[in-house]
């Protein structure tokens, strides 16, 4: 029983969290294009493009050409320091596990995308990937496949669930 209680404990967190302009009637847009001035240049830029071109589709959505979207797709990296730290102790008084202590910091990445309307940049949809975005050591295909995940997770959301 406890396995499974863990199983869906571990599952039920995968989730990545999401917002939206409750607005907005999500059925009445058709179309979607990458922003243009959404970075695409760089070696990850043009693979979370990619990601996003292989997946919108199976949204709903129809990929087109910027000045006839209803939306834009855009993403961005946002950096984070996760604090390392211990547990403080849970069986009685110990010196040196009295209270919680930090040992190291993390510098992360997160993937965000969100949907915005054309000419006007309201964002109408956004979601951040919970897991840190691959790092330095993670390359070739295995970043692609791993970048193309994070993407697939964040669109998971979309259209979102009123």
């Amino acid at each position: 029983m406890l396995r499974l209680f863990m199983l869906v404990l571990l599952l039920g967190g995968c989730a990545a969290p999401y917002d939206y302009a409750e607005d907005t009637d999500f059925r009445r847009f058709e179309t979607v294009a990458l922003a243009p001035e959404m970075e695409k240049t760089s070696l990850d830029g043009a693979r979370i493009a990619a990601a996003a071109q292989a997946l919108l589709p199976a949204r709903g959505l129809t990929l087109t050409a910027p000045e006839q979207a209803s939306l834009w797709l855009n993403y961005r990296l946002d950096e984070s320091v996760r604090l390392l730290t211990t547990m403080p102790s849970m069986f009685g008084h110990h010196d040196l596990w009295d209270e919680e202590r930090v040992y190291g910091a993390r510098r992360e990445r997160h993937l965000v995308l969100w949907l915005e309307q054309p000419g006007s940049g309201r964002v109408l949809w956004q979601s951040r990937h919970p897991n840190a975005f691959p790092g330095a050591r993670v390359r070739g295909d295995a970043r692609r496949d791993d970048i193309m995940q994070q993407v697939e997770e964040l669109l998971e959301n979309y259209p979102p669930e009123p």
